[in-house]
């Protein structure tokens, strides 16, 4: 995951960043954030970030509804966040389906729950594409709840069904990097919404299949999963 934000202030850009680093870290989601001072900078820096907070007036720059439009043709599916000192300008905002709109100062209670909210949206409404022989099949990972590896294909249990893949576990592990999913095993990557009960042996699922999980792993899947609970990421 990519965040940028871009602000004159520099005091702004600072505690946002420190904010949505320790959301981060608490959620267990791996996440880099980038932070600009004008429009300039971070357009010529790199524009393809999933979430950006952004000044909505910065002077002696371009204006911010401006700019937002620019972003939002090359990247449609970027979220904006506007950072303003004049709720006024709101309304202005709506055609560019703004995610949200944080009037300044940003207190750490308004910030945790906008990032809480865009978390939920962008972990849930994601893809990813299985491929066994000339077959491909589109999956949101929503429907995934579990990956198990076998000895020449990797077996993917779906909400609907089971699905045969040319990919390697570790490649999926990567592909997906969502702290919903977690590696109970070698041969294993678990959906933790589907966890019915588990064990220090194994781990029930929502559908009745159960997954070993390795002694070395339990307790970092046991936080994961009550960070989870907590986070619902």
């Amino acid at each position: 995951m990519r965040i940028a934000i871009c602000d004159d202030e520099k005091e702004l850009r600072e505690e946002i960043k420190s904010m949505s680093v320790q959301f981060m870290n608490n959620a267990n989601i791996a996440c880099g954030i980038d932070a600009f001072e004008d429009f300039r900078s971070f357009y010529i820096k790199n524009h393809d970030y999933d979430l950006v907070f952004l000044d909505y007036s910065i002077p002696g720059d371009d204006d911010g509804i401006e700019f937002a439009k620019k972003l939002r043709q090359e990247n449609k599916d970027i979220f904006i966040i506007f950072l303003t000192s004049f709720p006024e300008h709101v309304f202005e905002s709506f055609s560019l389906n703004t995610f949200r709109y944080l009037v300044k100062p940003i207190g750490e209670t308004v910030l945790t729950e906008a990032l809480d909210s865009f978390v939920t949206i962008y972990q849930t409404d994601r893809k990813m594409v299985v491929s066994f022989g000339d077959q491909n099949y589109c999956l949101d990972i929503d429907e995934v709840l579990y990956i198990e590896a076998q000895k020449k294909y990797t077996e993917i249990t779906t909400t609907s069904g089971k699905l045969r893949s040319n990919k390697g576990i570790s490649a999926y592990e990567t592909e997906i990097n969502n702290p919903r999913f977690f590696r109970t095993h070698r041969s294993f990557i678990v959906n933790l919404k589907y966890v019915s009960n588990f064990n220090r042996k194994d781990i029930t699922l929502t559908n009745g299949d159960w997954v070993p999980i390795s002694p070395k792993r339990y307790d970092a899947f046991e936080q994961s999963y009550f960070s989870y609970l907590k986070y619902k990421v």
